[in-house]
């Protein structure tokens, strides 16, 4: 009988009580601690390496947040913090949580805080990546060049090799691939394409557009796109090609006369300027090139691809 008295007694306990409890069960676990200790390469010693709490910043989202949110997360030292001279390193974080160690050239390690709290003494020691041997190519003119509108498959960022040799490339590595829709210059051999692209400014333009008027060379043995040359195609109403705008807009080229006319594209062509600066809007959609609908811009003149040019 005591026991169902007590257990009513419980029952009965105020509410706030019950919730002051709970939480005081549950506080040590969510309590952040201090981690401190060393970090290094095995090979290269004591290096400023970049200790991320819960890999933040390779899960930031830079279609969905503002890159100032990136700069400013970057330099919260509750989420990221660069160890000293000496190696040593301090974070706070929660014992369920994880810190990521990172080093140029070096394969990323991650631990348990709670784990690392079990340690005497925090050393942890990088792995170098293995290096390849750069070597340079010496062709100056291409082996093949091919001219073809493209239908995009994918364009994926990739890591450059590392190089044994002092080798800095200041663009970023892409790998496209593309089915070909339509021989322009050049004889394709497959239906679909597989190419190199360097882009200093980031993602390549061209992969913004489903079809592409897409330029390739080959340089010893290797396809790679020609640097920022490329015409973003629509279909026209009459079901020929075409560029709408003004193309020198998009692409140096040296000054040719194009033929810019009235082209009646397809219903299915125009571009959503809602959420766009009113800047943008006039300098990327201004008359005669294209009519304002709303929050649509029309194409109402361009230049067809057998205007284009084939060449720089």
């Amino acid at each position: 009988m005591k026991q169902q008295n007590d257990a009513f007694t419980f029952y009965k306990m105020p509410k706030i009580f019950i919730v002051f409890f709970l939480f005081s069960c549950s506080a040590p676990v969510s309590k952040k601690v201090l981690v401190s200790g060393f970090v290094s390469s095995k090979n290269k010693g004591r290096h400023t390496v970049n200790v991320v709490l819960n890999d933040t910043l390779r899960k930031f989202d830079f279609k969905k947040n503002r890159y100032e949110n990136f700069s400013k997360l970057i330099r919260d030292t509750n989420h990221s913090v660069w160890s000293k001279d000496d190696g040593g390193f301090k974070i706070r974080g929660k014992k369920g949580d994880s810190l990521y160690f990172y080093l140029e050239h070096h394969f990323t390690k991650a631990y348990k805080i709670a784990n690392l709290l079990k340690m005497k003494t925090v050393d942890i020691k990088l792995e170098p990546e293995i290096c390849i041997p750069y070597v340079p190519c010496n062709d100056t003119v291409p082996s093949r060049s091919f001219v073809f509108i493209g239908e995009r498959i994918k364009v994926q960022y990739e890591k450059e090799p590392y190089y044994c040799d002092y080798y800095i490339s200041m663009d970023n590595l892409y790998k496209a691939e593309y089915k070909i829709l339509q021989q322009v210059q050049g004889n394709v051999p497959k239906d679909t394409l597989t190419f190199t692209v360097f882009d200093h400014y980031g993602t390549p333009g061209f992969s913004l557009y489903q079809n592409v008027l897409l330029y390739v060379s080959e340089y010893c043995g290797k396809l790679y796109h020609k640097k920022y040359y490329y015409f973003a195609l629509f279909k026209t109403a009459n079901g020929r090609w075409a560029i709408p705008r003004d193309p020198y807009n998009f692409i140096q080229l040296k000054r040719k006369d194009l033929r810019i006319q009235p082209i009646q594209f397809a219903d299915s062509v125009w571009f959503d300027i809602n959420e766009q600066r009113p800047k943008f809007r006039y300098e990327q959609y201004s008359a005669p090139y294209f009519k304002i609908e709303g929050e649509k811009a029309i194409p109402i003149m361009g230049t067809y691809l057998e205007d284009l040019p084939l060449d720089k």
